[in-house]
């Protein structure tokens, strides 16, 4: 589909789009109703959602631990359904690991905010604790 019609289909000027600047219409010529602000910037500002061709910088892996023995896991629960519907896969993993390498202490932790949110304390809490790793889970 072409983009114009594309945008056009959702009331978007490309103009907007493309970063440069628009103007707002004038307003007709009656008076403004009791409250009512008066504009008299017309300019206003749209920012481009082009990627710029520079890569962010680079950050490597953590390394591999070379055993699981004796290590804390957490298993911490991104909440990408909300309410905690996803913790019964991480409980899963946790009676795994009971079962299969009782050495490995897990730890199942929900991240605050949706998925996409940063939780710096539960970061903090992981770090704070020692902890070995960190499996993130989203699941549903």
């Amino acid at each position: 589909m072409d983009r114009r019609k594309m945008l056009a289909l959702l009331g978007v000027s490309p103009a907007l789009v493309a970063g440069a600047p628009s103007y707002a219409r004038t307003a007709p010529a009656s008076a403004p109703s009791a409250g009512a602000s008066v504009v008299t910037d017309r300019m206003i500002t749209a920012v481009n959602p082009a990627v710029t061709p520079q890569l962010p910088k680079r950050i490597p892996l953590a390394p591999r631990l070379d055993k699981l023995d004796g290590k804390t896991i957490y298993l911490v629960d991104t909440d990408w359904g909300g309410m905690g519907q996803n913790d019964g896969i991480l409980q899963e993993m946790q009676a795994w690991f009971a079962e299969h390498m009782p050495a490995v202490k897990t730890i199942i932790k929900v991240k605050k905010g949706n998925f996409v949110t940063d939780d710096p304390a539960l970061w903090k809490e992981i770090a704070d604790a020692k902890g070995d790793g960190v499996v993130l889970g989203v699941a549903g």
